[in-house]
């Protein structure tokens, strides 16, 4: 059996224990049950919820069901193995036009990727990417289709047609980097704390600068918080308490810094200056701006990546309004 039908069968397996009403002081709390990658640090949420109570203050029952890796929780959400999950906007939408019946509701990061190279390399900026080698995790991957999006506008560099790609999960591109396999690389902000800390490399662009430099909002979504329309429809109003419990929780992470040193660890970051780096690089993307004001810019950032990607392999080229849970929408 493959690992995502197993996580599928063990969520599955929860999610009917979980059926039965769960009582805290004669409180009936309602069952949610949330998929996060807690190798990657997206159970820090969670953690902070599960320490201080926040799902049992608004009536809630929170279940963490553990998964490895990004694009597991869609048959999980399929199989009705789970009820919330974090996403992309892009996957959102794909999920929806295939006929899964989910919706956004609550920011859940921003943009914070990197490119970075050696300290010793001469690529100083985006433009020096060109004819270079750049390692990259997927070139489906959202992160990617942007960085191609707005390397074009900005800088008329399409890292796809004007660089060599060394395709590797990123782990490894930090090798591919240090060995000198690649020129530069495409990589997650929270691999690069510390070997940037540690003089191992060097930040050649964001992706929130390059965004900008092609006249893209960074504020624009990227990852949310994503529920099955299930779970809404059994549960009418509920989603208004899930968007309080978020709220405490990110509030908490926000500002007590007694809580990141365990969160930290968990991912394997024991330095102290990298356990500061870590959280307030998190307070800096978690929890990023969620409104119907972003629907335009996103819009504007989906054309262009399909203006140069093509619409078969992005899969979608509107943004739908109803994807998207606002307040005082229910549905």
């Amino acid at each position: 059996m493959k690992r995502s039908a197993m996580l599928a069968a063990a969520g599955a397996t929860a999610a009917t224990a979980l059926a039965w009403p769960a009582y805290v002081s004669g409180q009936t709390l309602i069952p949610v049950r949330f998929a996060l990658i807690g190798s990657g640090g997206q159970d820090e949420v969670s953690n902070v919820i599960q320490q201080f109570g926040f799902d049992k203050k608004y009536g809630l029952a929170l279940e963490v069901i553990d998964f490895t890796a990004p694009g597991q929780q869609y048959p999980m959400f399929r199989a009705d193995a789970i009820d919330v999950a974090a996403g992309n906007f892009v996957d959102l939408l794909r999920q929806r036009k295939a006929g899964v019946g989910l919706r956004a509701f609550h920011g859940f990061q921003g943009y914070s990727n990197l490119i970075v190279t050696r300290p010793d390399s001469p690529i100083k900026t985006f433009k020096d990417l060109k004819g270079k080698k750049v390692g990259q995790f997927g070139t489906t991957f959202l992160d990617w289709l942007i960085i191609r999006a707005a390397g074009k506008k900005a800088y008329n560099l399409d890292l796809a047609t004007d660089a060599e790609l060394v395709g590797g999960a990123p782990p490894l591109l930090n090798q591919f980097l240090a060995k000198g396999d690649v020129d530069a690389t495409l990589q997650f902000s929270s691999l690069t704390l510390g070997p940037i800390a540690q003089g191992q490399q060097r930040v050649v662009s964001e992706m929130s600068d390059l965004m900008r430099a092609a006249g893209f909002d960074p504020r624009s979504f990227y990852v949310q918080w994503h529920v099955t329309d299930k779970w809404t429809g059994a549960h009418p109003g509920a989603i208004d308490k899930v968007k309080a419990m978020l709220t405490d929780a990110y509030a908490k992470l926000k500002s007590d810094d007694s809580v990141w040193p365990a969160l930290a660890e968990k991912i394997h970051i024991t330095d102290p200056a990298l356990v500061a780096a870590y959280r307030d690089l998190d307070r800096k993307i978690d929890n990023p701006p969620y409104d119907p004001s972003l629907l335009a810019p996103t819009q504007k950032l989906l054309d262009a990546i399909v203006a140069i990607a093509g619409e078969d392999a992005v899969g979608v080229t509107t943004l739908d309004p109803a994807a998207f849970l606002f307040p005082g929408r229910r549905g």
